[in-house]
């Protein structure tokens, strides 16, 4: 791949009043709800994985991207082995879509991080499509549009769509989340037993509750996504911290597709 295709970072995000504060993020100054209140507003339920981007270049290259750096191989790449194949798989028609105007940026959702999802829909799951042309994010709608002739890309849960006036009405939107089911942590005991995996370390390194990680709120206007914050809770940064590591340096314990999920 050429070292001269410009990377399309996915824009930095700040926590609203009362979020717990991710590392990384120190320098992002909080947001009270106030400044958006009443404006149009999509909420989806945030999901903890792996920042990941499609795109293709002017010649028609399929370009994959985790954060900052395109996907080109590597030991640290593992989780990732498997976007690389279903994204091949569906270049074309990828193509057909996006063509080199669009990124679509999705939750690589292979490997657990720090929630264990037992009902996934997709590994792969989108929120986000950039125009490249304008520089502007597509509103919830026109994205929805654009991937109508994609049926095999799955999108984030969207809990609310509207104007909200207060903190709490935002906050009562976190619930259980909706791909954990009741059973998650026997199934992920039983997971790590399979793989001989140390069971109290990888609980320890879990967040048990069946809650979603948090929200992400997007303001959108004239079809566009004006501005963008998320709110994250406390006891899922808490779980974080207690678990003194990061998941890129822990064995790869896979998530779970919802049963009758083909990727294929």
């Amino acid at each position: 791949m050429s070292t001269n295709i410009h990377i399309y970072k996915y824009p930095r995000t700040q926590h609203i009043e009362g979020s717990g504060i991710q590392r990384g993020d120190e320098d992002l100054a909080l947001v009270l709800l106030q400044e958006f209140a009443g404006r149009y507003l999509v909420v989806e339920e945030k999901m903890d994985g792996a920042n990941t981007a499609i795109s293709f270049d002017s010649q028609g290259q399929l370009l994959l991207q985790s954060r900052g750096h395109f996907l080109n191989g590597g030991p640290r790449e593992k989780q990732f082995h498997l976007f690389k194949t279903w994204a091949n798989r569906y270049t074309f028609e990828l193509w057909d879509v996006l063509g080199e105007r669009y990124v679509l940026y999705g939750e690589w959702l292979y490997a657990k991080h720090t929630v264990f999802y037992t009902d996934l829909p997709h590994y792969f799951m989108e929120f986000d499509i950039l125009d490249k042309h304008t520089g502007q994010f597509l509103s919830t709608q026109r994205r929805q549009e654009l991937l109508r002739p994609l049926p095999f890309v799955v999108s984030v849960k969207v809990l609310y769509t509207g104007a909200i006036q207060t903190l709490q009405e935002l906050t009562a939107l976190i619930g259980h989340s909706h791909f954990i089911n009741e059973e998650h942590l026997d199934i992920l005991q039983a997971n790590c037993r399979s793989r001989g995996l140390d069971v109290q370390r990888v609980l320890k390194e879990t967040d048990t509750s069946p809650l979603m990680e948090g929200l992400y709120i997007k303001v959108e206007e004239q079809g566009e996504v004006k501005e963008r914050y998320k709110y994250v809770r406390s006891s899922f940064l808490q779980t974080i911290s207690d678990s003194e590591s990061h998941w890129l340096d822990r064995p790869i314990v896979p998530n779970r597709l919802r049963p009758g999920v083909e990727l294929f």
